[in-house]
């Protein structure tokens, strides 16, 4: 039998797996956040996206994980006691020795937000800053309402924009060279 959060503790993966409420939470700094419910634009564009990433991977050892798929970020490498735990829309990790049972150990190479109003802010301030401190290489921010995708690589420890694109725009990849795929595509699929 599980148990209720404690809304004063900090919060750690252990403690997730442990709360019986049947809501999905991610964990900032030890802070549960709630996640809200995606619209079809959102779940329409990361299911494009999951299967483009999986035919471009396929036969290679990069691997393509959609929400819900949980990964635990965590300075001392304890990664049962991260406080730091999120379930990206889409993650590409390309070392299998990063996985377990629970989803990802560290941080993936490539990870994809798709905004919704909820979580706006949380994508581009929160998650940036965490994403970049635990060296996520490649991140992806991508706007339905504004129909454009951002990218950011990491250099020596900071993001710096690689490039950004809209609806007019093939988009590609900063570490995956030949990944190409058509935004209009991307955002008519959700439509």
């Amino acid at each position: 039998m599980g148990t209720q959060r404690n809304e004063n503790k900090r919060c750690t993966f252990q403690d997730l797996l442990s709360w019986d409420d049947n809501s999905r939470y991610e964990i900032f700094d030890g802070v549960p956040i709630m996640l809200s419910t995606p619209t079809t634009k959102h779940q329409g564009i990361i299911s494009y996206l999951t299967t483009e990433f999986n035919i471009f991977f396929k036969g290679q050892t990069c691997r393509v994980f959609p929400s819900p798929f949980t990964i635990r970020l965590s300075e001392a490498d304890d990664y049962d006691y991260a406080d730091n735990v999120f379930e990206p829309d889409i993650s590409i990790v390309c070392n299998k020795n990063q996985l377990d049972q629970h989803g990802c150990k560290g941080a993936p190479n490539l990870i994809v937000e798709v905004l919704s109003p909820s979580t706006s802010r949380n994508d581009r301030v929160k998650k940036y800053n965490t994403y970049q401190r635990f060296g996520v290489y490649e991140y992806w921010i991508i706007d339905p309402l504004n129909e454009t995708v951002e990218i950011y690589i990491l250099d020596n420890g900071t993001y710096k924009r690689w490039n950004a694109f809209g609806r007019e725009d093939t988009i590609s990849s900063g570490q995956f060279e030949s990944f190409e795929i058509k935004a209009e595509d991307m955002f008519s699929y959700s439509e």
